[in-house]
């Protein structure tokens, strides 16, 4: 049933829809806590990172499942986000140190937090490079990334410096890229359609950084539109001037139409609320005009002493149309 719900002076609407959402796909280990999913259109298979066992399993075309990178292969920790460059047949992912992760020990005020992002050969299944922060006494978190056309490489750190990092093509070098003060503990992002914009969750909101410049400016969001603190973003995603972004905290996937210039969110949909097989929705992937997103990574189902509560569920991709 849609219901909507209209503002004077205001360009806001909520479409509140029940279970639009439908199984893609469940995998057979239940005990992944998965946080991310990426696409490689040519193979037409789905990658999902595990922050339990820090592995990366594939589903292919016919839906059969295997471990594409398996635990502690390359010296990562948990696998956070992912992302497939089929143009130069990689798949990139983020790793960090996490609680989550099965015989991870150390502490964030004693030995620090490692972090790194890593370069996979999408066809062999074999490291090409790794780019490590891993200083003692350092805490670091790589959260997700986005690569451009040229395959630039632009990562969302946070803990000791909230930062979007970029891995340049030429230089193959992990820098700090942009950082403000308007930036707190960035999360999702992506690229706008015509190249020139990163747009990047956090937890004030959503800022636009300028990939001519570097410079940082918020977007304008009206206050009907939640989109901080505990109802700030995880993924997020450009799709025709709009943000598709997951929340959490809210069991929520919506639209956000943005204005043109690109500045401020006109308008918010929502695409997805309360679905049964939600347990904290992460991240997603976009593909063609359909959204795939991790459902239930269960973060909540992670005990005191590491141990996993006995009710864990078989991990469940949704998808929904966007169109």
């Amino acid at each position: 049933m849609l219901k909507s719900i209209c503002y004077l002076f205001t360009v806001i609407t909520f479409n509140l829809h029940a279970q639009n959402s439908t199984v893609a796909f469940t995998l057979a280990e239940k005990d992944l806590l998965p946080e991310s999913v990426a696409y490689d259109p040519d193979s037409q298979s789905f990658y999902v990172g595990s922050t339990r066992k820090g592995t990366i399993t594939k589903v292919d075309a016919d839906g059969n499942q295997s471990t594409f990178v398996a635990s502690g292969k390359f010296g990562q920790w948990m696998v956070i986000g992912i992302k497939v460059d089929p143009q130069r047949d990689e798949l990139w992912f983020c790793s960090s140190g996490g609680g989550n992760l099965v015989g991870y020990s150390f502490k964030d005020d004693e030995e620090g937090r490692p972090a790194g992002i890593f370069k996979v050969d999408l066809n062999t299944g074999e490291l090409i490079k790794k780019y490590t922060l891993e200083k003692p006494g350092e805490v670091h978190f790589f959260n997700d990334l986005v690569i451009d056309e040229n395959g630039d490489v632009y990562t969302s750190h946070m803990f000791s410096e909230h930062t979007i990092y970029k891995i340049d093509r030429d230089t193959d070098q992990l820098e700090p890229y942009a950082k403000s003060e308007l930036i707190r503990y960035p999360n999702g992002l992506d690229i706008s359609n015509d190249r020139k914009s990163l747009f990047v969750a956090h937890s004030d909101g959503i800022a636009k950084i300028s990939l001519e410049t570097s410079e940082a400016t918020s977007l304008n969001i009206a206050n009907d539109i939640k989109l901080t603190g505990r109802e700030s973003a995880d993924g997020l995603y450009f799709y025709k001037n709009s943000l598709i972004a997951i929340q959490p905290d809210l069991s929520q996937v919506a639209r956000y139409r943005l204005s043109m210039p690109q500045n401020a969110v006109m308008e918010s949909e929502i695409l997805e609320l309360n679905h049964s097989a939600m347990d904290h929705p992460t991240t997603g992937v976009i593909v063609g005009d359909t959204f795939y997103y991790i459902a239930n990574a269960q973060f909540e189902k992670v005990n005191e002493d590491g141990s996993l509560a006995p009710e864990i569920s078989a991990p469940t991709i949704l998808k929904i149309d966007l169109k």
